[in-house]
């Protein structure tokens, strides 16, 4: 049996049993917890026998605490994550409630809701096709990877007002609250992964300018005046500037100060330096 009295002669002897004689000791899964008889010498009982027999009492006392530490801090948890819903966050919704909050009915069960959207006033969430009976179900669902399948979700979403959270949460409607740490809930991954960032986070180079600087390194002036064109008119200052400077040299074009001044003026406006001291041909 897990749970039960062990006569103190069963217990190898102590000073405790010597003196104490006949008593049981209540234990589980043969570690003791307590003595059991010999109310007439409770005091002296108790206090010898916390001494010599009460390690297995103490190990469940710090456990309670422990257990009763992380079940506040879970608490404390999931009720910031209600008052700042992100996207990915899971949800677990008892199903009644669910239904009664969307002025609906609904057999009793359990459902897995993702949060899809975050407005001001609203949270829309991805609904399980799946109702489960027990509320393990949902935990199950969750640690073996479910909600990455494609078909785990219904097509229709609901939405719920940011302000009704707390109150379901406190009439028990809704069951837990979790925010993935990285991908995963419980071992059980719950959301793609992020996209790495790239390696160059500099300014974009834009594909015209490129193949402008090709063509002039290969000497196919004609094509790299047109893709500095291409470049120029999409906005790039490096296109603007090399444009300018082909037709302030007069190369594949007749020499045009007035079309390379407006150039470099239009790449100098974004701050390009090479274009700003070619302004100096155009005063």
């Amino acid at each position: 049996m897990p749970v039960s009295a062990v006569p103190t002669e069963r217990l190898a002897p102590t000073h405790i049993n010597k003196r104490f004689g006949r008593y049981s000791v209540l234990s589980a899964y043969g570690l003791p917890l307590m003595p059991l008889g010999r109310p007439g010498a409770a005091l002296s009982h108790w206090f010898i026998w916390a001494t010599y027999h009460s390690l297995g009492l103490w190990l469940i006392a710090a456990l309670v605490v422990l257990l009763v530490n992380h079940n506040h801090q879970q608490g404390q948890q999931m009720a910031a994550n209600l008052a700042a819903p992100k996207i990915w966050d899971v949800y677990v919704f008892e199903k009644q409630g669910l239904s009664r909050a969307l002025g609906k009915d609904a057999a009793p069960g359990y459902q897995v809701l993702q949060v899809k959207a975050v407005d001001p006033d609203t949270v829309t969430f991805k609904v399980s096709s799946v109702t489960y009976k027990r509320e393990s179900g949902t935990d199950k669902a969750i640690s073996m990877d479910n909600l990455m399948l494609d078909s785990y979700f219904l097509t229709n979403s609901i939405s719920l007002e940011r302000q009704q959270l707390a109150p379901l949460f406190a009439q028990g409607t809704i069951i837990s609250a979790r925010r993935p740490e990285h991908i995963y809930i419980d071992g059980g991954i719950v959301r793609p992964r992020p996209k790495p960032k790239p390696l160059y986070e500099g300014p974009k180079l834009n594909q015209a300018n490129q193949k402008g600087i090709e063509y002039f390194r290969q000497g196919l002036w004609a094509e790299a005046l047109s893709a500095f064109q291409r470049g120029a008119e999409q906005g790039d200052a490096w296109s603007q500037y090399n444009l300018g400077d082909m037709y302030l040299k007069g190369q594949s074009t007749e020499q045009d100060t007035q079309q390379a001044c407006l150039w470099f003026k239009r790449a100098a406006e974004q701050n390009h330096p090479k274009a700003k001291i070619a302004l100096k041909h155009c005063s």
